[in-house]
């Protein structure tokens, strides 16, 4: 057996004529062919299958060309290189592998890493439960969904496929586990440049920024270094319901700054004071009498709330949508989110609240019945309901008018309404007065009739009928409902020679109209007739006696 020593390998040849034991191929066979060795061998021929290496034997070694991706061989193998591989396979032919090399380059390139806490640039792969795979120097790591961005990540899509810079956060190099972040790359930054940020920033100060993240309850804005927050409040004036409805992630917009706090680095934003207040010229823009539209924004028991524009709301009171049954028909008809006409009735800047009405878009019904009924007109109703103090009746435009207790009759007082008429009666009433102002009809019943103590005045001769006797006089009944009293002292004789139901004449002395009281007397009758004997007396033949007269009178 001759040797021949060379720098990079040891070329064993035999000579026929020598023996060789197997104990001496098999001690040189373990030199070359351990497996997992790492050798340096050089590059002697290309074909389908792989790549042929010397390896000192007699036989080549293989890099075979399946452990790569077809089209991404690397571009350091070719025929007369020389390439450090690793022994994977000793069988007949021994397999070489270059990929092998490769990546145990890389997993300690990013064991450096971690130990050194270096940025490495990666490429978001895919999506998988919990995070994403990233390539990152070739290799696969995986990145936690917490650990991908500052803010909670939304929708995972949005990352797939871009290149970030990355930290290594765990490193398992013997189980081939490798942890990503971004997130701590990115605290790391902000809070590097908030700290200079917070030094140039000042309250008052208008600044541009960018959308950075939207939440519930406001919007992240970042300002060149540094992030303050825009509430759902500092939008506009007007209530935002969805803050997705004016703003979006990565737009454009111009800010002031509210409030900045030194010690916890917290910066309050406002897009609504770069506009003017929507009440500052609300007076202008909605003024008494304007009919224009707007959507119900909210139902309350009272009513309903009107968005005029954004920020400015009226107030549609239950009682100011229809001029009859208002309450029960705002109910019925009127819904949140519907799109209705009103009137402006009233605009009170100061507390920033505006009346609307629906009603007085229209005609009022009680300037329809101001024209149309005349005080002592004669008109049919229906009694729509009755209260202690009085009746309401409903007439044909459907307004009602009240008639009082004290407008029921002309002869009694009434103390139940509901023993004189019931809910439904047809009715016949009199207008007394129609005030459009206060939207009252007054209404009566009496007048329906004329006042029978109308007709009864001071000094007329009228009879009646003894109804009821007392101490101290006696009542007639002049007709049904209508009586007049009698005192003591205006009999002609003793009170006790009356009989009840007995028929006599009487004159009238007071009529009391307000309080419908009559009195009469007796006494006054009969000396005004002795009056008219005795002038009769002097008119007539001196033969005849006054005496005569007055015994045949």
């Amino acid at each position: 057996m001759l040797e021949n020593n060379s720098s990079d390998k040891t070329i064993t040849s035999f000579d026929d004529n020598e023996s060789v034991s197997m104990a001496d191929l098999l001690k040189e066979y373990e030199t070359v062919v351990n497996l997992d060795k790492e050798l340096n061998v050089t590059i002697i021929e290309e074909n389908s299958d792989g790549f042929m290496v010397d390896i000192g034997m007699k036989s080549e070694g293989m890099i075979p060309k399946s452990e790569f991706e077809e089209g991404n061989i690397p571009k350091e193998l070719k025929v007369g290189a020389t390439v450090k591989v690793k022994l994977v396979n000793n069988q007949r032919r021994p397999i070489l592998s270059y990929r092998a090399i490769v990546e145990e380059a890389k997993w300690n390139e990013l064991e450096e890493a971690f130990k050194q806490s270096k940025h490495l640039e990666g490429k978001v792969l895919k999506v998988t439960k919990g995070g994403f795979f990233v390539d990152v120097t070739g290799v696969r790591a995986f990145l936690p969904a917490s650990q991908a961005d500052i803010y909670f990540v939304k929708d995972t899509n949005n990352y797939v496929g871009q290149t970030y810079e990355f930290v290594i956060i765990e490193f398992d190099k013997h189980k081939r586990n490798v942890v990503l972040s971004r997130r701590k790359l990115l605290q790391e930054a902000k809070d590097l440049a908030r700290v200079d940020a917070l030094n140039k920033i000042e309250e008052g100060q208008i600044i541009d920024g960018t959308v950075s993240n939207i939440t519930k309850f406001g919007a992240f804005v970042n300002l060149v270094g540094i992030e303050g927050l825009l509430h759902i409040g500092e939008l506009a004036w007007y209530k935002v319901r969805r803050i997705e409805d004016l703003l979006r992630i990565g737009q454009q917009i111009r800010v002031q700054v509210l409030k900045v706090d030194k010690t916890s680095g917290k910066i309050s934003l406002s897009m609504k004071s770069l506009t003017p207040h929507p009440w500052d010229s609300a007076g202008e823009r909605f003024p008494i009498g304007l009919v224009t539209k707007g959507i119900v924004v909210s139902v309350v028991d009272y009513g309903v709330f009107v968005e005029l524009e954004p920020g400015i709301e009226g107030l549609l009171h239950s009682s100011e949508y229809a001029w009859n049954n208002s309450e029960m028909l705002l109910k019925k008809e009127v819904k949140k989110g519907q799109e209705i006409e009103v009137k402006i009735i009233n605009v009170d800047r100061e507390n920033k609240k505006i009346a609307v009405s629906v009603k007085q878009i229209h005609e009022s019904p009680w300037d329809l019945a101001f024209r149309h009924y005349i005080p002592g007109a004669k008109v049919k109703g229906i009694v729509a309901n009755i209260m202690p103090f009085g009746a309401f009746v409903k007439l044909d435009e459907g307004i009602e008018g009240l008639v009082h207790i004290s407008d029921f009759s002309w002869y009694k007082t009434i103390k139940n309404p509901q023993d004189y008429v019931k809910k439904g009666d047809a009715v016949e009433v009199v207008i007394l007065e129609v005030n459009p102002k206060n939207e009252r009809i007054s209404l009566s019943l009496k007048h329906v009739t004329e006042d029978p103590y109308k007709k009864y005045k001071i000094g007329n001769v009228v009879e009646g009928k003894v109804s009821k006797l007392l101490d101290y006089g006696a009542f007639i009944e002049l007709e049904p409902e209508v009586e007049a009293f009698i005192r003591n002292n205006e009999f002609s004789s003793m009170p006790n020679l009356l009989k009840d139901g007995q028929t006599i004449e009487v004159k009238i002395i007071k009529v009391d109209l307000k309080n419908r009281k009559i009195e009469a007397s007796i006494k006054k009758l009969k000396l005004e007739r002795e009056k008219d004997l005795i002038k009769q007396y002097s008119n007539q033949n001196s033969t005849v006696t006054l005496g005569e007269t007055l015994s045949e009178e």
